[in-house]
């Protein structure tokens, strides 16, 4: 019996032991599926938080655009498309028609002295150098040069606010009613002086509709030298003063895609926000699309692209063929 009796005892302490440690376990229990269930909901948290962070997929955000197909004259999208904003240098499409009606392409243009006061973007001319009119045509368009329009306007007979004039007086020979210039570059005009006599900061923009920009546009790209110098990447201008020219590269990133893009105008102000201009000619149809007041001009022209491209093929293609120049000359 003495022999079992330490037997006994060790069970009946080890019992004792259990049952007092009973609680915990239950506590330590308890606790892991608390614990459990809080990580469950962090998990699912965290995805909901994922599902909220991804960015819903956006439409066109211009404030205002444009498409026509042109072969068959039909509208194919349109938002506010006859509401007037500024269209910052997408003005340098009729600055482009506008010397070329009234200045030979071999003339010579001297830059002037004030050139290196005009806001960016600019080709970097230099005062009192000497550049042709088409090499001051190439940093207009390719390069969306601010100097080339400047040196362009000065240079014509009567100086930039006779050039200024003939902008408008040939807009409205487009009947235009919307559209009204008051620089050859694009940026905005400050107003002068104000009433406190200190300089004001009101400034006047050149306006248009996407409506409008559209007949300028394809009237502009069915010229063969815009259209011919739009179409291209890079050049560089011929100097006199500099050794190695002014090169500049293209501001159209449509021209790096696979598109049938014709020709194309790139404008930005900070009040006018980013703009294009761009005709493409995606089989038998041509599509003019404008864009204005746009945060990624490029993004939404592309889309407008594929939106026309799907309303063209539902409407049926056009019976006709019509090249560029034809639309252009019956707009006129």
């Amino acid at each position: 019996m003495r022999s079992r009796f330490p037997l006994v005892l060790g069970i009946f302490s080890l019992f004792i032991f259990s049952w007092a440690m009973l609680p915990t376990f239950a506590e330590g229990r308890q606790a892991h599926s608390i614990h459990n269930k809080v990580s469950k909901k962090k998990i699912q948290k965290k995805k909901v938080e994922k599902k909220k962070i991804k960015p819903a997929s956006r439409g066109v955000e211009a404030k205002a655009g444009y498409c026509i197909n042109l072969a068959g004259n039909r509208t194919l999208w349109a938002r506010n498309p006859d509401q007037q904003l500024p269209i910052a240098s997408l003005t340098k499409l009729v600055t482009a028609l506008v010397t070329l009606e009234h200045m030979p392409m071999t003339q010579r243009l001297t830059v002037p002295d004030h050139i290196k006061k005009i806001p960016k973007s600019v080709v970097g001319l230099k005062p009192g150098d000497t550049v042709s009119v088409g090499d001051l045509l190439h940093g207009l368009l390719i390069g969306s040069g601010n100097d080339c329009a400047e040196t362009l306007a000065c240079g014509f007979p009567g100086g930039s606010q006779a050039f200024v004039a003939a902008m408008n007086k040939k807009v409205r020979s487009l009947g235009t009613q919307k559209t009204i210039f008051y620089t050859a570059s694009g940026l905005d005009k400050k107003t002068g002086i104000g009433k406190d006599g200190k300089e004001s900061e009101d400034v006047e923009s050149n306006l248009s509709t996407a409506r409008e920009i559209a007949r300028i546009a394809h009237v502009a790209f069915a010229n063969p030298t815009v259209r011919e110098i739009c179409s291209k990447k890079s050049h560089v201008l011929s100097s006199n003063t500099e050794k190695s020219g002014y090169a500049v590269r293209t501001t159209n990133k449509l021209l790096r895609d696979n598109l049938p893009v014709l020709g194309g105008k790139t404008g930005f102000t900070a009040k006018a926000g980013h703009c294009l201009a761009t005709e493409f000619t995606p089989g038998r149809n041509v599509f003019l699309i404008v864009v204005l007041g746009s945060p990624d001009h490029f993004r939404d022209t592309r889309l407008v692209y594929h939106k026309a491209l799907k309303e063209a093929s539902r409407i049926g293609t056009p019976p006709v063929v019509t090249t560029p120049r034809q639309v252009a000359s019956r707009q006129k």
